[in-house]
């Protein structure tokens, strides 16, 4: 049986990500929804984003984060999502100067055609985390990734 983890309730807001086994160490911002209903992505290949409409991480419920995983000038802040392991952890600074951690049990790529919505944004009884950047073959026409890389966490501590 899995260890179930107290949520925080109304958690405070995140500020920064940090995922050893990939080199993440990243401010985060909060992002919106655009008019075609999907996430939009931070404006900066740095930094990433969290749903802000969503769970902070640590309260009940998907927290989704977002980031590049490329630019024309080199690699983005999630670069390496593709090659998170299951068991990894991932840190959530939040601005109280609390950290939540969360453990990798999943990692999915999917079509941006098929992505699974309610995987990704769907309720859940504790607190978790999507982690969301682009994937799979470039469209050099569109100038866009066809698929969409995601790692789905849940909270450890």
């Amino acid at each position: 049986m899995e260890p179930h983890y107290v949520t925080d309730g109304q958690a405070p807001v995140p500020i920064r990500v940090r995922i050893p086994d990939i080199e993440v160490d990243a401010p985060i911002i909060p992002l919106q929804v655009g008019e075609s209903g999907v996430l939009l992505p931070p404006a900066r290949n740095d930094i990433a984003g969290w749903w802000k409409d969503g769970p902070e991480p640590g309260e009940s419920g998907p927290a989704v984060i977002a980031g590049h995983v490329d630019s024309h000038t080199g690699p983005a802040v999630f670069f390496r999502l593709p090659d998170l392991p299951p068991g990894a952890q991932v840190f959530i600074d939040r601005a109280d100067r609390t950290t939540a951690v969360f453990t990798t049990y999943r990692l999915e790529r999917h079509s941006k055609d098929e992505f699974p919505t309610d995987a990704v944004y769907g309720s859940t009884s504790n607190a978790e985390i999507r982690i969301i950047t682009c994937g799979g073959d470039f469209d050099d026409t569109n100038d866009r990734y066809l698929a969409n890389v995601i790692a789905f966490a849940r909270r450890s501590g």
